[in-house]
Order: structure tokens, then C-alpha cells, then sequence
């Protein structure tokens, strides 16, 4: 078959040539340059379960009315074509984990649900919700786009069942001729921190997250009572899921991305970061409460503790932990799963939930949010490269999360109104260096940073 030849630019081309080329330029605009659009903007699928106290909230979602709400420290949008389902039962945490790494049954968009919504005169209500996360560049936008949320009850005045209702627990403990010690089943006494006004200065902090400042006075007050913390003196652990640690750290995953596993702290190890204990109690060593250089830092950790008990995620973590150690029992055999193999999305959903939610409430909360990103760092004695405000490439992954968070809810935000704190924490410092000069050489010990080395004291504005 003879070559045809056409001719172009005053030249002699063959036609299977132009050809050639033409597919290949087909090939580009209707392969690869598609490709690279999604690539700016896609969508990730969401789940998620969040408990609110906000019962303007559930009347909008009562009414149906479309909008953007704050919803488990995403905006998330409902709109019309999202499905809003009613139920008059609790939702039912249990301890096997499914493929989105929740604690709870899922539910596809198409389930049956109750049309009609129940009274809403309670302020309090888990929302389960499915929908898709934008997403730019591989980066979370932090907006959810609802398909459906599910609002069940919460039966027991707004409490989560597995957070003791105690009330500044140090102070029944302090007040006691005993030891002041806490005592766990299996583990050696745990001292705690007596003195007054360390713990005031905690309770005060723990306080003004509970409560908008004016600042930012568009959030309705919040519904939740203090936490039970002490403050403690490092302690060992005995063995592994008796505490849990939340501090940015992953599940070690095998190469095949499953037979995850996640010990935080690890049997013979000694505490020295927050932790919590089975019955809800936030443990907060002395030496954390040294490493801080201002209120915005330790606000930022007891914000996130925060979260993790009004959210019920000690409690999540301790059943799904029980349940994977107890490979062998009947409840395992009769699932038929592993939470090992979901056990990394799980943990990795209660670190961004903590971080998002944190935030928030920082923020509420009148302090300066741009103490957040690095605070867990901070806690761990590790030495910051660079401004407290400004990302830079040795950032744990936490922190590339806070910062992108910030960036993407608080765009606007007034730095210069927003509280820092530090001759208020220095002074707390120096009634803590009294009641516990050990410490504060504990806390700069080697292997770690001293806190003047590890932060600016005043990030730019």
C-alpha cells in the first residue's frame, strides 16, 4: 500500500505520521488534562458520628432548612437532596469496628428511617452522618457535603455513658486523710498533685473552653461540665490498654495496610504526657504542665481532652482495645472480624476528629489557635523549627492537619484579640516549681528540649 504524504508549512509530511500525532494529542486533552482537573478538586467519602449540645442546630435539622453548620468540626452543607433521618432510640456504640472505622453500625444512604422528626426539645443528640470531602491537591478543604444524617437520642441528660459525672474529682481526693493516690486494677498508685492552686489554674482554663468569650460570641454557650482530671506526677504502667495516650501518634499498620495495632503508652513505660484512664479521668502530668511556655498552649491540650470526653472517644478507644486483645473470646468468633484491620482508620478519625474539634473550641474559647498545631510536639519535649505560625517541612503530620485546618475554617481571624497568657502561665509556673522542683528536671532531662528552646514566645502577628 503506497504512503500518502500531505503537505504542511511548505513541508512533506506522511499521513500516518499526522495521525500519530493526533492521537496523541487526543490522548492529552481528553486523557490527561480531565485528569489533572480532577486532580485540583475531588471527593472523599465521610462518615462520622458527633454528639451536639446545640439545640438550635437540631431544630434547623428538624425543619429541614438547607445551610452550613458546624458539625463535628467540619462546615458541613445540608441541603435539600440530603436525608434526614429520625430516631427515637440511642445510638449503639459497641466494640467491632466497621470498614469506616466507627464503632457503630453503618448505614447506607438508602436505609430506612423515620420521616417525621420526634420532640427536639433536648439539647443533646449524637448525629450520624454520610456524605463526601472536598478535597484540592490531596489536601481536606475541612467541608462535608451531608448525603444523610441520622439524629438518635442521648437517654441520659446529655451525658455520655461512659463519663463519670464527677465534678473537680481532685478535690474529694485532696481533701481525703488517705494517700493521695489514684489506684487502677492491676497497676501501682498514681500521686497527684495536691496543691490548690495548680489545680484552680487547671479548673479555670478547663472553664473558659465550657463558655464563649466575646470574641467570638456568634457560638452558643456550651452544655458540658468539667471533665475529671488530676494532675499527677509521672507514672509507670504495668500493662498494655490500661490507659490510652491521643497525641497525633498512628497505628503501626503491615504492609498490606492491615493487622493494624496502636499501645499508647506501652506496658513498662512511664507516662509523662495527658493520658486517660478507664473510668474517664483525664491524668495530667506535672511535667506537661512545665514544658508550656503560655495559657494558649495548655489550652490547646486541655481543649482536645476536652473533646475527647465529650465525645466519648476514651470510652470508643478503651471497648475497640478491650476487644482486639480478647482474640479468642465468643464475641470475636461470632463477628467474624478484626478491629486490627481497621484499627488505623479508627485512631487516625479520633485524631483529626480531636484536632478539629480542639480547635474550635480554643477558638471559641478567645486563644490564640496558631498554639494548637505544634502543642502536641510541645508536650513530647521535642524541639520546633520555626515560627509557631508558619509551617515548615520537619512538621509532624498533626500539625500539617491543625495548620491546613485553621487555614481552610479561620481565614479571617483577628490574632491580635485572641489571648496568649504568658505572664499567667509564668506565674503558674513558679507555684508549680514550689510544690514540685523534681519536675522541672524531669521535663528537661536528655533526649528532650527545653521549652525556651522549643518556641518562640510570642508567634508574628
Amino acid at each position: 500500500m503506497p504512503i500518502v504524504y500531505f503537505q504542511m508549512f511548505g513541508r512533506t509530511i506522511p499521513a500516518g505520521r499526522i495521525l500519530c500525532r493526533a492521537s496523541v494529542l487526543a490522548l492529552l486533552i481528553y486523557g490527561v488534562l480531565p485528569q489533572c482537573a480532577v486532580a485540583k478538586l475531588r471527593h472523599h467519602y465521610a462518615a462520622g458520628v458527633y454528639l451536639t449540645d446545640n439545640g438550635q442546630l437540631l431544630r434547623d435539622l428538624a425543619g429541614r432548612t438547607p445551610g452550613t453548620y458546624w458539625i463535628d468540626g467540619y462546615h458541613m452543607t445540608v441541603s435539600r437532596e440530603t436525608r434526614i433521618c429520625w430516631h427515637d432510640a440511642p445510638l449503639q456504640f459497641g466494640s467491632v469496628l466497621n470498614w469506616a472505622g466507627q464503632p457503630i453500625s453503618m448505614l447506607e444512604t438508602s436505609s430506612p428511617c423515620k420521616s417525621d422528626p420526634p420532640d427536639v426539645s433536648s439539647k443533646f443528640a449524637w448525629l450520624q452522618y454520610l456524605g463526601t470531602e472536598d478535597f484540592r491537591y490531596f489536601t481536606p478543604l475541612m467541608t462535608v457535603t451531608a448525603s444523610r444524617v441520622d439524629v438518635w437520642e442521648v437517654r441520659n441528660s446529655g451525658k455520655v455513658a461512659s463519663q463519670p459525672p464527677a465534678k473537680a474529682a481532685w478535690q474529694t481526693l485532696c481533701t481525703s486523710a488517705d494517700p493521695h493516690e489514684l489506684r487502677y486494677p492491676n497497676e501501682g498508685p498514681i500521686d497527684v498533685v495536691c496543691d490548690a492552686k495548680v489545680n484552680h489554674f487547671i479548673e479555670h482554663v478547663f472553664a473558659a473552653l465550657l463558655k464563649p468569650s466575646s470574641i467570638t460570641a456568634e457560638a452558643p454557650a456550651t452544655g458540658w461540665d468539667l471533665p475529671s482530671f488530676y494532675v499527677v506526677k509521672p507514672f509507670r504502667v504495668s500493662h498494655n490498654y490500661d490507659f490510652e495516650i491521643i497525641d497525633g501518634s498512628r497505628a503501626s499498620c503491615g504492609t498490606a495496610g492491615g493487622n493494624c495495632r496502636y499501645t499508647r503508652p506501652r506496658a513498662g513505660s512511664t507516662v509523662r504526657e495527658i493520658a486517660y484512664a478507664p473510668d474517664g479521668s483525664v491524668l495530667i502530668p506535672d511535667t506537661v504542665l512545665v514544658r508550656l511556655s503560655n495559657e494558649a498552649e495548655l489550652t490547646a491540650l486541655l481543649s482536645y481532652s476536652a473533646a475527647a470526653t465529650d465525645q466519648d472517644f476514651i470510652g470508643h478507644l478503651f471497648r475497640v482495645q478491650d476487644f482486639k486483645g480478647n482474640v479468642w473470646s465468643l464475641s470475636y468468633k461470632a463477628s467474624g472480624r478484626q478491629n486490627s484491620d481497621e484499627t488505623g482508620h479508627f485512631i487516625s478519625n479520633v485524631n483529626e476528629a480531636q484536632l478539629r474539634l480542639g480547635i474550635r473550641q480554643m477558638y471559641l474559647a478567645g486563644y490564640d489557635i496558631r498554639y494548637a498545631p505544634f502543642v502536641w510536639s510541645v508536650e513530647q519535649g521535642k524541639r520546633i523549627k520555626g515560627s509557631v505560625d508558619e509551617p515548615n517541612k520537619h512538621m509532624p503530620w498533626y500539625a500539617t492537619y491543625a495548620f491546613n485546618a485553621i487555614d481552610q475554617l479561620y481565614p479571617n481571624v483577628d490574632y491580635s484579640k485572641l489571648k496568649r497568657g504568658e505572664r499567667e502561665y509564668q506565674a503558674f509556673k513558679d507555684e508549680l516549681r514550689r510544690v514540685d522542683p523534681a519536675a522541672f528536671t524531669a521535663a528537661a532531662a536528655p533526649g528532650t528540649a527545653a521549652q525556651a528552646a522549643a518556641m518562640p514566645t510570642k508567634p508574628k502577628k
